[in-house]
């Protein structure tokens, strides 16, 4: 039965399939969150989920395929973010604020989140397997910056002082050390600072 006291179908294989999936990336995120990457564990997934640890190995092969399907999720959303933000925005530096407000909002309201993408980041680097599983999506992320980029070059039809991918590259870079910083010393790095930092670096690239 529904809210409405109606019949409801039950859900079909699939449905209930890509249900559990997401019950179990949701647990994920918060354990991560709470737990960090090291400290996490499947079985602590599994209970916040309320599920058994079997089924979270029916959906996941391990607990890095659970934080990377957590990144390329959330590289598509911030893709979809950029094209709107670039569809909407005036002028190229309209853009970049928007853009760089919306980052380091992202990053004040998940602290957590951030803390563990770094420390996954730099756990994937030392594994060949998963750092080009990481890479795919990574890529993604930079070939949509780089098109909006180009995109930007030619509606302006001002060029670029860098290959798109090269600004594209620097541009997360920047975003990713300003990150860093920010964990290790808040106080250093201001929200503002991703603003100012990447509106520099967009008038030096189109000097």
């Amino acid at each position: 039965m529904n809210t409405d006291g109606m019949a409801t179908a039950p859900l079909t294989r699939a449905d209930s399939k890509a249900l559990t999936r997401t019950r179990i990336l949701e647990a994920a995120r918060r354990v991560f969150e709470r737990q960090g990457f090291h400290g996490s564990s499947l079985d602590q997934v599994a209970r916040e989920a309320g599920f058994t640890k079997g089924a979270v190995y029916s959906a996941f092969d391990s607990k890095a395929d659970l934080f990377l399907t957590l990144l390329a999720d959330r590289a598509t959303e911030r893709q979809q973010t950029w094209e709107a933000m670039s569809k909407r925005a005036s002028t190229p530096e309209a853009f970049v604020v928007e853009a760089m407000e919306h980052f380091g909002a992202s990053v004040a309201e998940e602290r957590e989140w951030w803390a563990a993408v770094i420390e996954f980041a730099t756990f994937v680097a030392r594994d060949e397997a998963l750092r080009l599983r990481y890479a795919e999506h990574h890529d993604a992320t930079r070939a949509a910056l780089s098109r909006t980029m180009e995109d930007w070059s030619e509606r302006t039809g001002k060029p670029l002082a860098m290959e798109p991918r090269a600004l594209a590259t620097t541009c997360l870079a920047l975003g990713n050390g300003l990150t860093l910083e920010w964990l290790l010393a808040p106080d250093e790095v201001p929200r503002s600072l991703y603003v100012e930092a990447n509106t520099a670096l967009h008038r030096g690239a189109q000097a």
